[in-house]
């Protein structure tokens, strides 16, 4: 290896959110799935939540520590997106022992103190995390009123006078 790609290299790993992603990497994808079938609503099928426990490890593995985020209309402050909640994801599910079951995640959602959905996952529980992601999302809002609203998605104007087509 050339100097030069080494020192890129140790760059990169010395980075604040790499131990991040590397946690979130560390993270097996299939218990992860199993930990989206307890969570999420089972009316949502196991090819749904299968899906949406990806893309949470995704979100998980891109997420960038200290990007400006929108500061909405007349709120002119400044906000930057708070430190990666992964930091204690792989050790959350290691304490689980390989059995996730609806008693297991109740009770460690019980002694972490959580008693409500957080509003964006806060790293305080993983189970609580992907619950919130899901339920912030728009495949989540869609399932929440029960219709295609696909709120990131642009529909145009052909068809604005229509009506979202039912969930399914």
């Amino acid at each position: 290896m050339q100097r030069r790609n080494f020192v890129k290299v140790m760059a990169v790993a010395a980075a604040p959110g790499f131990r991040y992603v590397a946690n979130a990497q560390s993270i097996d994808p299939k218990t992860m799935r199993d930990l989206a079938a307890v969570v999420l609503p089972e009316s949502l099928g196991r090819k749904r939540t299968d899906k949406i426990a990806a893309d949470f490890l995704k979100w998980v593995a891109e997420y960038k520590e200290g990007a400006y985020t929108s500061s909405g209309y007349g709120n002119p402050r400044t906000q930057t997106v708070p430190p990666n909640p992964a930091k204690n994801y792989a050790d959350q599910l290691s304490a689980f022992n390989g059995v996730i079951t609806k008693e297991s995640v109740a009770a460690a959602l019980e002694k972490a103190k959580i008693d409500r959905i957080p509003n964006r996952p806060d790293g305080r529980h993983i189970a609580a995390d992907l619950i919130a992601y899901f339920y912030n999302s728009a495949d989540g809002e869609d399932f929440l009123y029960g219709v295609e609203i696909k709120r990131d998605d642009c529909r145009g104007l052909s068809n604005s006078t229509q009506r979202p087509k039912r969930w399914a």
